[in-house]
């Protein structure tokens, strides 16, 4: 393996790395997301019973 192709392995390296954060943070970042879409989906529900109880079930 030649100087050039270390370079360029190298070069792989840090750009692999350097989106695989990446990914892990947008990964992070839609999993808190989805835990809060569930937080306002059961919220939703919960005044939706409410709503159903107060009008007779209808």
């Amino acid at each position: 393996m030649d100087f050039t192709e270390k370079l360029r392995l190298r070069g792989k390296v840090e750009e692999d790395r350097y989106f695989a954060e990446l990914d892990r943070q947008l990964i992070k970042a839609m999993h808190e997301q989805h835990k809060i879409d569930d937080g306002e989906w059961e919220a939703f529900q919960s005044d939706s019973e409410g709503i159903d109880e107060r009008d007779g079930g209808k």
